[in-house]
């Protein structure tokens, strides 16, 4: 539990809130102090101000100093603060004193001879604080101060109120925290149950999606994308699988037929001859597939079985015009080769002529008797462009986008009697794209098919 990440999570969030509930009690508690302390000493000032006024007004006019005094002692009881005032005349003679004082007075616990100039605390008045200040008129020394429990006793409080909330909050931040954590966390326990589900047999599964776009939505569609195309990639393993099995047994099964014909006794040397024939046939025939086999194994796994050398497309072209010619005169089709541009890439020759030779392949078996086929090559925007046209039977437009997978053929009894196994095109399409090329394919049913085949030029002939 303490390892998990929604613990954690909630630790920290927990951490986090009580941090700044600490932070702000803090800050709270230091203004509420201050501010008080400064009305203190403000009322403080205000007073001694009044006090000495009041003292110095005697003197211009004609009264008694028990009216002053008078006056000062009932100002002074009804002021809401509790405070003591002394007033020392410049004969050194006690002038005033407050009843509250009894028998204590406040120059004990300060040099009037030398006061301070702003307001000083006094720790040890009867066990509390005061706040005191002296200032001198021109006929006498007065003396105030006020207790500071009108400063503390809110303070105090004030802590006492943190100290009580401060425990639930953070209860309660932790209880947030889990629960939080825990909704957040729900969708991710999905993907988790979701994903120990899911086995090569249950690919169809997906992760419920919700509205919300936030981090964890997009991590569900992110993993049902990816699960998505592992079942297209599984699917096509399985059809891969199935097609090669297929395509195997059947030589297999002619080859394990033609042995049992053999082991007859009474079969003539010339039907052995024939056997014999058949059986190597198929055997060639299994050796194609499992070497264009091997060849796309070695490319999905990413060895690099291409060679780098400069390949003159001018001269390839023409060497593929005459071999198509001497091809497809079987079929008393006429094969031309537009002027071609000069154009030289960096590749494997022998794999560019293994592509174009599959394309000639395809272009020939489809096609019509005294059909045509087209050969040319261009260039321009710093890539090469090769075309394979022909006047054949054509693709239809749903078969297009499957043309270039392993095995798949539009017509596989008829591509089995022309010796097709339907990896012609995969390979030619992985010799392009290994050479960092495309190839696209365009074709109308009873008008033919062009192959386009785009490669980048060696920056020389570019």
């Amino acid at each position: 539990m303490f390892r998990s990440i929604r613990f954690r999570l909630a630790f920290w969030y927990t951490t986090a809130f009580a941090l700044t509930f600490a932070l702000i009690s803090g800050v709270i508690y230091e203004y509420v102090s201050r501010t008080l302390s400064d009305r203190l000493d403000e009322s403080i000032m205000n007073e001694i101000r009044w006090v000495a006024a009041r003292y110095e007004k005697q003197f211009t006019r004609t009264e008694s100093d028990q009216a002053v005094r008078d006056d000062i002692f009932e100002h002074a009881s009804f002021y809401p603060i509790k405070e003591y005032v002394e007033i020392w005349d410049n004969t050194g003679q006690r002038f005033y004193g407050s009843p509250n004082l009894a028998g204590d007075t406040l120059s004990t616990y300060i040099d009037i001879a030398h006061p301070p100039s702003q307001i000083v605390t006094i720790t040890k008045f009867r066990d509390h604080h005061i706040r005191l200040v002296v200032q001198q008129s021109m006929h006498a020394t007065i003396l105030l101060s006020m207790p500071m429990e009108s400063v503390t006793t809110p303070i105090s409080q004030l802590l006492r109120i943190f100290i009580w909330i401060g425990p639930i909050v953070i209860v309660v931040a932790a209880a947030g925290g889990m629960y939080l954590a825990k909704q957040s966390f729900a969708k991710i326990n999905q993907v988790i149950r979701t994903a120990e589900r899911i086995t090569a047999d249950r690919l169809h599964d997906r992760i419920p999606e919700h509205d919300t776009k936030d981090e964890i939505g997009r991590i569900i569609s992110t993993f049902n994308e990816m699960i998505s195309r592992l079942d297209v990639s599984f699917g096509q393993m399985k059809q891969f699988s199935a097609d090669a099995s297929h395509e195997l047994r059947t030589p297999l099964s002619v080859i394990r037929t033609q042995l049992e014909m053999a082991l007859n006794s009474g079969i003539s040397q010339a039907e052995m001859k024939e056997i014999i024939a058949n059986c190597l046939d198929e055997a060639l025939h299994m050796s194609s597939i499992i070497e264009n086999l091997l060849l796309l194994a070695k490319g999905d796994a990413g060895q690099n079985i291409l060679r780098r050398e400069p390949v003159d497309l001018k001269a390839l072209m023409h060497q593929m015009y005459d071999e198509s010619v001497l091809i497809s005169s079987s079929k008393q089709i006429t094969v031309t080769l537009k002027d071609p541009a000069p154009a030289t890439i960096i590749g494997d020759e022998q794999r560019l002529r293994q592509m174009l030779l599959n394309l000639i392949d395809n272009a020939i078996k489809y096609n019509r008797v005294r059909g045509k086929i087209s050969l040319a090559l261009g260039k321009g925007n710093g890539v090469a462009k090769i075309t394979v046209a022909d006047t054949g039977i054509g693709i239809s437009e749903q078969e297009i986008p499957r043309i270039f997978d392993r095995f798949y053929r539009v017509d596989r009894a008829r591509s089995r009697e022309l010796g097709g196994v339907g990896l012609g095109l995969a390979i030619a399409k992985w010799i392009v794209q290994a050479h960092g090329g495309s190839i696209t394919v365009k074709s109308a049913m009873n008008a033919g098919t062009e192959f386009c085949v785009m490669l980048p030029l060696d920056g020389s002939s570019a």
